[in-house]
């Protein structure tokens, strides 16, 4: 990603060859982001090792093995293709958009998974210590044709959970807080064993009887 961002991919100012009438190919705009002068359209396309070259020599990187990957990237995107660029798509961080909507979303078939691991080891007041894990493992969701991918569901939920608490004014404190104090943890852990990634029956919760003493070492996977 940092190749592709040093390549200009991801500036989201009007690109001057975007404000044209006259819509550029997806092949002729990220020539122009490369710094090939001029490129006959009737030449054969350039493939996977002229563009490794030339993202080496511009600078944009210092590792062969790097450049080739950008490049297997860039060609996987359609960067190279002969297609009009819409016009909608007004600077370089339009194309990677709409490049990468195009060809990074989800088929119907497939889904996303999330894995969590915290590792906490803490050490209590009198010097004794304990080791808790925790472990998440979600997969996207379709029910009734709609699908929740598990990232929306790990992060949506216990957003929602927080804005619920503090709308049923559950949360007294105010400022930035972290789910380490009772009324935090508390509520929010019986919601979140309410929530769709929830297991049954609903579980004492020594995790974070533990995590709100002194925390030792936290690990996240």
């Amino acid at each position: 990603m940092g190749t592709l961002s040093r390549i200009g991919l991801f500036n989201n100012e009007a690109h001057p060859l975007l404000k044209n009438e006259k819509r550029p190919t997806f092949r002729n705009f990220f020539l122009k982001l490369l710094k090939v002068a001029s490129e006959d359209p009737e030449e054969p396309m350039i493939g996977e090792k002229e563009i490794m070259e030339r993202i080496l020599t511009l600078g944009h990187c210092k590792e062969q093995s790097t450049a080739m990957n950008t490049a297997k990237t860039i060609i996987f995107l359609g960067l190279l293709e002969q297609a009009e660029i819409p016009a909608f798509c007004q600077s370089a961080f339009d194309v990677a958009c709409f490049r990468m909507e195009e060809r990074l979303s989800y088929t119907s078939t497939e889904k996303d998974m999330v894995l969590l691991y915290h590792e906490v080891e803490v050490e209590y007041p009198d010097g004794q210590t304990e080791k808790h894990r925790a472990t998440l493992l979600e997969f996207g969701k379709t029910v009734n044709g709609k699908t929740a991918s598990a990232m929306a569901l790990t992060v949506g939920i216990p957003i929602a959970i927080g804005a619920l608490l503090l709308l049923t004014n559950k949360i007294q404190t105010r400022g930035v807080l972290r789910p380490l104090e009772p009324e935090v943890y508390t509520p929010g852990d019986r919601m979140i064993f309410f929530s769709p990634f929830s297991p049954s029956p609903l579980p004492p919760s020594p995790f974070w009887d533990a995590y709100k003493c002194c925390t030792k070492r936290t690990t996240f996977f």
